[in-house]
């Protein structure tokens, strides 16, 4: 193995450690947190819930994507060298393949993402309701 190898098969273990522990981080951040954050000590922070559930989704969607690609790195090195993929030919159009549908992707995702979000701030508004409710 050479040295260039070692140090992809190290960075995509760290890879895969970091985006774990970012992901648990997010993971953590439950409605109830959102829902404190959003508050303060005087009232409440309008802005705070829209941000805050947009900010987990962006991060749930991200973490999950980093842990792939560090997983995919490293499932990189178990896969056979020899031969190849695609025709010789057709190996030009490849590039611009990844490239289109990593844009389109990523619009995809967006989308989801937001939804996501939508569905934690209603979370966060019904549990900031049920708080109001009680005092």
């Amino acid at each position: 193995m050479s040295v260039a190898a070692l140090i992809q098969l190290i960075s995509a273990c760290v890879g895969i450690i970091g985006a774990l522990f970012f992901a648990i981080g997010i993971m953590r951040q439950s409605i109830e947190a959102m829902g404190r954050l959003s508050g303060s000590y005087w009232d409440w922070n309008p802005h705070m819930p829209p941000f805050l559930a947009a900010q987990k989704a962006d991060y749930v969607f991200g973490g999950g994507l980093i842990l792939v690609a560090f997983v995919l790195q490293l499932v990189a090195f178990f896969a056979p060298n020899q031969g190849s993929v695609f025709r010789p030919d057709t190996v030009q159009v490849v590039p611009w393949i990844a490239a289109l549908a990593t844009v389109l992707a990523f619009f995809a995702l967006r989308v989801v993402a937001s939804r996501v979000a939508a569905r934690f701030q209603v979370q966060i508004d019904a549990w900031l309701r049920d708080r109001a409710s009680r005092t």
